[in-house]
């Protein structure tokens, strides 16, 4: 249900002048306008009754108001009071392919599979969904997070554990902000299934480009791969190992049965198989 004063239809399909002439109460909004304008948008959708709502505007937080209140910190303000959730800002939006759900920027869309992908950078989205295009990868979900300062990591993992179309989940991080949470929710879901982090920021420039480009806070190196190790994920240090760890996940096939065989050419790790 396209919404703009602007026109009578876009791309063929009637649009309504503004929230309040929407027919039925929508599930989920695209918010594709300025950063201006977001706060009063979420706002209206919020009273509404949309109870989630995707934003791709970027720079909110640099930018402010009237009275001076930062446009980031009015629009949650706005999305709590009325029990509103938020993909935002600068979110390239989410693809579901299982239920045939584009609700991005993405100049392609994504094939349906069995790995999740949940990602800070828009354009670590782009490649890996060129990448996996061309080598045939479907995914079950494909979320772009943004700056995350409303849903995060811990509840997409914590969704993304008990997904039964999701068998393994690939992240891409630049920070975390709600650390305790990301550790419990990946340690539960790690149980079940392999979890593969990518993790910007190893070396001092690259922290502040990593802060720079989500506004949260840097940390150090070390103290994240501890973190990764003790709640069960795998971490790899680029692309390319990104890449190779979801082509092995995407092809592998679930052992049935016990034929299985051990080969190895040192007698300790032989006695280990026995």
């Amino acid at each position: 249900m396209p919404v703009t004063p602007k026109y009578t239809a876009v791309m063929g399909v009637l649009a309504y002048p503004n929230i309040e002439a929407l027919p039925i109460k929508p599930d989920l909004a695209i918010i594709c306008t300025s950063a201006q304008k977001v706060p009063s948008i979420v706002e209206r959708l919020a009273q509404f009754g949309c109870k989630v709502a995707i934003i791709m505007a970027s720079g909110m937080a640099l930018q402010t108001d009237e009275h001076g209140n930062d446009l980031l910190t009015l629009t949650k303000q706005y999305a709590k009071r009325y029990g509103m959730r938020l993909l935002k800002p600068n979110s390239l939006g989410m693809i579901l392919p299982p239920i045939g759900l584009n609700a991005s920027l993405a100049h392609a869309g994504a094939i349906s599979g069995k790995i999740a992908f949940v990602s800070q950078s828009a354009a670590i989205c782009t490649t890996v969904l060129d990448w996996a295009n061309n080598k045939g990868i479907g995914f079950s979900s494909f979320i772009s997070l943004g700056d995350a300062t409303d849903i995060d990591f811990d509840e997409l993992l914590d969704y993304l554990g008990r997904d039964s179309k999701t068998s393994a989940i690939m992240l891409y991080i630049d920070s975390i902000n709600e650390k305790r949470h990301f550790l419990s929710a990946a340690r539960a879901a790690a149980r079940n299934k392999p979890i593969f982090v990518i993790k910007s920021g190893r070396s001092h420039e690259g922290m502040k480009a990593a802060m720079l480009h989500t506004g949260g806070i840097g940390g150090n190196d070390a103290v994240y791969e501890a973190a990764f190790r003790r709640a069960g994920m795998l971490r790899v240090n680029d692309l390319i190992e990104l890449f190779a760890a979801v082509e092995s996940l995407a092809h592998s096939t679930t052992l049935k049965g016990e034929r299985l065989i051990i080969m190895s050419n040192g007698g300790v790790l032989c006695g280990f198989g026995g």
